[in-house]
């Protein structure tokens, strides 16, 4: 009876007369994958059929802005907004300018923006102070929600200085709704983002019950999230139990956060939804919450990794490279097929030139890529397995997600694209969301294919002699602080 219900709300929407189905997700199958990835695919809990017509890959940050711009003035009915922070920028002040004009035309015009607390709240000019004119004029339209992690709590709280204190866990996922369509990227909504940092975007269009899902899934984060009202004061969702900032009530919050989570996800197990007629692209929506236990998007990634053949070949990418042991093991050791991986080189990492410790960061990265580079020489799989950098000039590197090319194939049939960095930090204390993209149209085919290559174009591979010769000595300290603070970065 309750999913009944959920899903009368799910569909519940203005835009469309199409009348979505329902069915197994053992339904669905493609002539696209072979058969251990066919048995993958039919394992994701949750999947909706779009046409390609309808999704649009973008590679400029500056056309990701333009979209954004554009639909947030024409926006109906809705904008739902999971980012880690907003900036405050000249683009930033004029994104919320027009947020405010919209909201002023449009009465009926509802907003849900979730961020993460520590982010969201650095400095005094933050993207509270930015939002507070749009909470104060239009309370009863829009909301301001502020996830805060329970692992900064008690005297760690009290101690840990701005930026340092982001390092126990954010709110990451990254999820742009505007009434029907969504952009999936890994951006946050800040100036580098919109102008020399390169991430990923895909836009789909008409589809509500996609949206839907993703507008739910900010809306229960937002249950047990701060809500900062206009005076700029927040406080905890009326219906949260637990506090995520008391050593007391942590455990009591994580109980709470993980049955709403739980419940979320028990509404969408094994249903495959048609957003259209005939769907030729099919998406499975995937999250990864580690500190309550909400593990999706790492038994997918594991099992997708498990799935590839010799013959295959896997394009992976990830601002910053700090890939979990059991992701190096899979690929170096389980794994089968030809996989690169791309990374920001150390002038494309964006804590270049940071003040402080953070200077060091792109050096402790660096450290990594040197461990990753000696585990596949150890197990001889460097005729299979290649690391590269990327390196653009007054550029720097955000892209992270999956190209999967299956045997005897020029395009890729499958990609990966969301906010994990799939490193120890986003399986264990981030946020996280991302969706599987499987498409048997060869036009996306080939979009996907030149968006990986226009990222790979800029790089170059790298090997341990080349690591050695590029790298100046690395002071002990540093070399330390890599290593205990790889769960972390």
């Amino acid at each position: 009876m309750r999913r009944h219900l959920y899903n009368e709300q799910l569909f519940n929407t203005h835009s469309s007369n199409f009348s979505p189905r329902l069915y197994s997700a053992k339904r669905l199958m493609s002539s696209s994958l072979h058969n251990s990835l066919q048995k993958w695919c039919e394992s994701l809990p949750l999947c909706f059929g779009i046409h390609s017509k309808n999704i649009e890959v973008v590679c400029k940050p500056s056309t990701m802005y333009d979209k954004i711009m554009g639909y947030i003035k024409t926006s109906k009915k809705r904008i739902g907004v999971a980012s880690l922070y907003l900036g405050n920028g000249q683009l930033e002040m004029a994104l919320v300018s027009q947020l405010k004009k919209s909201l002023e035309s449009n009465s009926g015009l509802k907003t849900h923006i979730l961020l993460d607390f520590t982010r969201g709240s650095r400095g005094d000019n933050n993207s509270r102070t930015m939002l507070l004119p749009c909470i104060a004029e239009h309370s009863n339209q829009m909301k301001l929600s502020l996830y805060h992690t329970p692992n900064l709590k008690g005297a760690m709280k009290r101690v840990l200085p701005d930026r340092f204190n982001e390092l126990l866990g954010l709110q990451h996922m990254k999820a742009y709704i505007f009434d029907d369509t969504i952009i999936l990227s890994g951006a946050n909504l800040s100036h580098d983002y919109f102008t020399n940092r390169q991430d990923r975007c895909i836009v789909i269009k008409d589809s509500p019950q996609l949206c839907d899902y993703f507008y739910s899934l900010i809306e229960t984060v937002a249950g047990f999230s701060y809500q900062v009202d206009a005076q700029n004061k927040s406080k905890l969702h009326d219906s949260c139990k637990g506090d995520p900032t008391k050593n007391s009530e942590t455990a009591k919050f994580v109980k709470h956060a993980s049955s709403r989570v739980e419940e979320f996800l028990s509404y969408n197990k094994m249903s495959h939804i048609d957003c259209c007629e005939k769907p030729d692209t099919w998406v499975y929506p995937l999250i990864q919450m580690g500190s309550f236990s909400i593990n999706q998007d790492q038994t997918a990634m594991r099992s997708l990794l498990l799935s590839d053949r010799s013959d295959d070949k896997v394009y992976m990418s990830t601002a910053y490279f700090n890939p979990s042991h059991e992701y190096i093991d899979l690929i170096t050791r389980h794994c089968h097929g030809e996989y690169h991986l791309l990374t920001a080189s150390p002038q494309a990492n964006g804590f270049l030139n940071a003040k402080g410790i953070a200077g060091y960061i792109p050096m402790g990265y660096r450290w990594y890529e040197k461990f990753f580079v000696e585990y596949v020489n150890k197990y001889n799989q460097d005729h299979r397995v290649k690391l590269h950098e990327f390196s653009r000039k007054n550029w720097t590197f955000h892209s992270k997600g999956l190209w999967f090319y299956p045997k005897d194939s020029r395009l890729p049939t499958m990609t990966a694209i969301g906010s994990s960095n799939f490193g120890y930090r986003s399986i264990h204390l981030d946020l996280e969301a991302q969706v599987i993209l499987k498409t048997d149209n060869q036009e996306l085919q080939q979009s996907l294919h030149l968006e990986k290559n226009e990222l790979f174009s800029h790089s170059a591979p790298v090997d341990g002699e080349f690591l050695d010769c590029k790298d100046k000595p690395m002071p002990i300290w540093t070399r330390m602080a890599a290593y205990f603070g790889r769960y972390y970065f």
